[in-house]
């Protein structure tokens, strides 16, 4: 995979994120936000 690709993915995830927070739903936000985490350590991998 490549890395541009895992990072636009991650600010897609950090987006839904942000927007779950806003409108109030606590617990997806947490489960995006934890993909956008994730993708994170993905970007290292395919970074090396």
């Amino acid at each position: 995979m490549s890395s541009w690709l895992i990072i636009l993915t991650g600010v897609i995830y950090a987006y839904i994120a942000g927007e779950q927070a806003y409108k109030g739903n606590l617990g997806m936000a947490i489960c995006y936000a934890g993909y956008a985490f994730g993708n994170v350590g993905l970007y290292i991998m395919a970074a090396k």
